[in-house]
């Protein structure tokens, strides 16, 4: 079962290291964070990077959750969080942790989904994760290459940033 690890902004893939050189595999099957493919207009074409597609919070796949957090305490950066925000290591329901899987990759990466627009340029159709969500659009910015999807996730209703791609686009090179 998947748990969440919230934490400080930014600070995820450092914690997951530590996690991985502190804690024992015993504890866990693995420990990550979702990362999401991102674009950025580059003059005629588009410089693709990746960042954290939930920020402040990891994922643990896990069967002893209480001794997976017991062991938590022990990591430094968390000690502080598991004391003064009590409730940090939250368990994924079945229904969530089978939408995160429906939309990542193995190496936890959420692509970018090729997407196709009507004369309106609005999206008709679009493979990988935005289209098993296409009816859960709530914003679609072209011009930017990201829509909006709502969606329940831990406890509360989200707006979750997925990042799309026209046939058209050129990647530019990282030179």
């Amino acid at each position: 079962m998947w748990y969440v690890i919230q934490t400080t902004t930014g600070s995820e893939e450092a914690l997951v290291c530590m996690i991985k050189e502190m804690i024992s595999e015993d504890f866990y099957r693995e420990c990550f964070y979702i990362k999401r493919e991102c674009a950025r207009k580059e003059g005629d074409g588009w410089q693709i990077h990746l960042a954290a597609m939930f920020p402040g919070y990891l994922f643990v796949d896990t069967d002893k959750p209480k001794e997976m957090y017991m062991e938590l305490k022990g990591v430094p950066k968390l000690t502080k969080l598991l004391k003064e925000e009590g409730e940090t290591f939250l368990a994924v329901s079945e229904e969530e942790q089978r939408f995160l899987e429906e939309i990542q990759d193995r190496q936890h990466v959420v692509r970018r989904s090729l997407v196709q627009l009507d004369a309106d340029r609005k999206i008709i159709s679009a493979d990988g994760p935005v289209g098993l969500y296409l009816s859960h659009i709530v914003r679609q910015r072209i011009r930017k290459r990201y829509v909006l999807i709502e969606r329940e996730l831990l406890g509360e209703k989200r707006n979750i940033l997925f990042g799309i791609r026209l046939e058209e686009d050129k990647l530019v090179d990282d030179d």
